[in-house]
């Protein structure tokens, strides 16, 4: 059965339990590839693939966050037969929250575990947003700063072409991003921040225990926004700790 945001449903099978991973800002369908190797085999990562990019070029870039939540939602529901988790970074984290909620209450579905990186809680995510308005060499430098995309990207001027719109599509997403108050997830939370991200600290991180009335958990990894590109083994082993302890996923 054809999925356009996964390459493939997300039914477990064979003890094994998808991750769904929201990409950041920019980021496409192989954001998250070194985890294939990285992750145990009861863990099935998959990385939401969103209109406007890759495969679905033929489609419009989103204009709001959460229409794009739902509408993920309303695609991923009904193959979600059994246990699952969710995973976001920056933009992603905020789309996955919003993921998980419009699953919980619009579906009756909750993961076993709800994991966001980078980002401050939904409440107060858009208000730090400053990308968005840059011209091309600023936010050029802002990204190589940022670690989260490969120098050939930033320096050819025909995939920059290609790249720039996507990017700067949803660094607007996250620039108009509305927060919409609810209850908080009866899932547990675990969120990731790294210390050198001058856009978060432990503080800011530890207000997304406001949005479960599961467990929570936070940790700061060293490195700046894109932490766990640099330490791809460490940032590994902790979170297949954690979806072991939260998600119940079998060893």
């Amino acid at each position: 059965m054809t999925i356009r945001v996964l390459n493939r449903p997300p039914r477990g099978g064979a003890g094994r339990t998808p991750l769904l991973c929201a990409p950041f800002a920019g980021g496409g369908a192989k954001a998250y590839d070194v985890w294939h190797g990285l992750l145990p085999r009861d863990i099935l990562p998959m990385t939401l693939r969103l209109p406007g990019r890759e495969g679905r070029f033929d489609e419009e870039l989103p204009t709001d966050l959460r229409e794009l939540a739902r509408a993920v939602a309303g695609e991923v529901a009904p193959h979600l037969t059994g246990p699952f988790s969710v995973f976001g970074h920056s933009m992603g984290a905020v789309l996955a929250y919003e993921l998980t909620r419009v699953l919980h209450t619009e579906y009756a579905l909750a993961p076993r575990c709800l994991i966001v990186s980078g980002a401050q809680p939904p409440d107060s995510f858009a208000a730090h947003s400053n990308y968005a308005g840059m011209d091309d060499d600023r936010l050029r430098e802002a990204l190589s700063a940022m670690g989260g995309s490969e120098p050939g990207v930033l320096e050819d001027r025909e995939l920059w072409a290609l790249f720039a719109p996507i990017i700067r599509s949803d660094l607007v997403l996250c620039e108009t991003y509305e927060f919409d108050p609810g209850e908080p997830l009866p899932c547990p939370l675990v969120a990731y921040g790294s210390r050198e991200d001058p856009d978060l600290d432990q503080e800011r991180l530890a207000g997304w225990a406001r949005f479960t009335t599961g467990p929570f958990e936070s940790r700061m990894f060293p490195g700046d926004h894109f932490y766990f590109r640099h330490w791809p083994e460490a940032f590994a082993m902790d979170l297949i700790n954690r979806l072991h302890r939260h998600a119940g996923a079998p060893r």
